[in-house]
């Protein structure tokens, strides 16, 4: 009686926020498992059934569920208090937006395939755009360097998120280039000059570089048009 009569709570307080907590949990717990309606009712102690009428297909919980992503990596990153400088927010946010994605693999492997049209999204969006106004950018390269980040970002999140559910234990630390490459270097002179910070270089530190160049890139094009 007791067991039924908790279910039954369980079943009355089931909304759309617990559904999206419940997958964030185990897309957590579980890396390697792709989200079911059925393993999400076993973790939510309801029939897979009632959680239809909150969200009509599983599409529509994993937008709400990366929705959620979105708007805690803006969050972490406007924590940390203070008005810094607008590629320190850029560079923090981007970061904080792989490590979430990197902490739910499951959800962030379906990042670039998938827009969420909810209120983290825009939040971010915004965020970042803000950040690129900021930098003293003219209208027009304000919004090349929004699609370049989000592109880059979402696409290689995404790429290391599907690694981790492979690799489990990687944590975006898988090297970038398989060993092997480096069996047979005959006739590939700047491969074999450039072998070594080759070997080191993982998905992370990937993400990193091509982060690194775009924000140069939109630096250089500030200090351009802050002088003509």
């Amino acid at each position: 009686m007791a067991q039924a009569a908790q279910q039954n709570d369980r079943r009355a307080r089931l909304d759309p926020d617990t559904i999206v907590d419940a997958v964030l949990r185990l897309s957590r717990q579980e890396p390697t498992e792709r989200l079911t309606f059925r393993r999400l009712g076993v973790e939510l102690g309801v029939d897979a059934t009632a959680v239809y009428r909150h969200f009509r297909n599983r599409d529509a919980i994993v937008r709400a569920a990366l929705d959620r992503l979105f708007g805690l990596a803006v969050e972490r990153t406007q924590s940390g208090g203070g008005r810094q400088a607008w590629r320190t927010r850029l560079e923090a946010y981007l970061d904080e937006l792989m490590t979430v994605f990197i902490q739910h693999p499951s959800l962030g492997s379906e990042a670039f395939a998938t827009d969420t049209y909810g209120p983290g999204e825009l939040q971010a969006i915004e965020f970042v755009l803000g950040c690129l106004t900021d930098a003293g950018l003219p209208e027009e390269r304000v919004v090349h360097y929004y699609a370049a980040l989000e592109s880059y970002t979402l696409a290689l999140g995404a790429g290391i998120a599907l690694e981790i559910q492979r690799l489990p234990d990687s944590a975006g630390h898988d090297p970038w280039l398989n060993p092997r490459v480096f069996t047979a270097l005959g006739g590939h002179p700047l491969l074999e000059k450039h072998r070594t910070a080759l070997t080191r270089l993982d998905s992370l530190g990937t993400f990193q570089a091509g982060l690194a160049a775009i924000l140069d890139s939109a630096e250089r094009d500030s200090t351009l048009s802050a002088t003509t």
